[in-house]
């Protein structure tokens, strides 16, 4: 998967010199590529430090800031949103993945925002009450999604303790 999305951004950058004259968007998108590297290019490494993945995430921002009609835009929020996540920047990737629902109404990623918003809300936040009424919120809008399914199960056992999880996952298997 790494592995598509370095081939990905490589491509892009490959268009973006051939086809194009704009100095400022070619110099953001190699900083991209490079900062990309360094994150994608470890295959040992699963969360990058703190400087590089908040560097990452400002070279997105950048770009995503100065060409939001681009259409790699919200894919480069995506990722930002991804990487604070990992980081533990819950806030920072909730706001990212609202400005890609509220500015890309296009994109395919959209019910991954949704759902990545109740999840950080739920595990990273604490916040039931606004976790449950996302995961709701993400079912109600995608109750055919692949995620729908996980979605009911995280309202459902939300907030138990990990020892009642076992037991009644013990019990359900038993039968």
């Amino acid at each position: 998967m790494q592995f598509r999305k370095i081939i990905f951004v490589v491509l892009s950058v490959l268009l973006v010199f051939g086809c194009g004259n704009n100095s400022e968007k070619k110099k953001a998108l190699s900083r991209i590529a490079a900062n990309e590297a360094k994150i994608f290019g470890d295959s040992t490494a699963t969360i990058p430090d703190q400087k590089t993945g908040m560097d990452m995430i400002q070279a997105y921002t950048d770009y995503s800031t100065a060409w939001p009609k681009d259409t790699i835009s919200a894919e480069f929020l995506f990722k930002g949103a991804e990487i604070a996540m990992n980081l533990n920047q819950s806030a920072m990737a909730i706001d990212y993945y609202n400005r890609i629902l509220l500015n890309y109404p296009g994109f395919k990623k959209r019910p991954y925002c949704v759902f990545l918003q109740a999840f950080i809300l739920e595990n990273q936040m604490n916040q039931y009450d606004q976790a449950k009424a996302r995961y709701q919120e993400f079912i109600d809008k995608y109750p055919d999604h692949i995620l729908a399914k996980d979605a009911r199960a995280s309202i459902e056992n939300m907030g138990k303790p990990i020892e009642e999880l076992i037991k009644q996952w013990e019990e359900k298997n038993s039968k």
